[in-house]
């Protein structure tokens, strides 16, 4: 009768492993480089305080960084026109106003925003976003 013999062979499972632990090393520069890099932005501030906060707090977060000053390189938002205001009996206080968006002196865009003041975060959500495309941020 023929002998049958077992043949082992080695797992492949620690070379898999091994792999995917050395393609995480190398990927892990790269995937740090493509986080957001840091905005630096300098608000003017308008007429309207509820409005401020809402746009200062949502600037105080990353990947944008609040300036306390206007230094080279920083974007500058501001506000230069009156916020206008309507008062709704259903929908409440909306507020209306042009922000425009410069660096070094250079215009770089603007657009008009109506926030309502029930729920100002969708607001400041696409006011951040077009800063985000002033600033040339992906």
């Amino acid at each position: 009768m023929a002998e049958l013999r077992r043949i082992s062979c080695p797992s492949p499972m620690p070379r898999t492993i091994a792999a995917l632990l050395t393609c995480a090393i190398l990927l892990a520069p790269t995937l740090c480089a493509a986080q957001d890099k840091p905005v630096s932005v300098f608000f003017r501030p308008c007429n309207v305080q509820p409005l401020n906060d809402a746009i200062t707090a949502s600037l105080s977060q990353p990947p944008f960084l609040l300036a306390t000053r206007i230094t080279p390189g920083t974007l500058v938002v501001s506000v230069p026109d009156k916020v206008e205001v309507e008062r709704g009996q259903v929908s409440g206080t909306t507020w209306t106003f042009n922000a425009v968006f410069s660096r070094d002196g250079d215009a770089l865009g603007h657009s008009v925003e109506s926030c309502s003041r029930a729920k100002l975060s969708d607001c400041t959500d696409q006011l951040l976003a077009d800063i985000r495309t002033a600033a040339g941020a992906p």
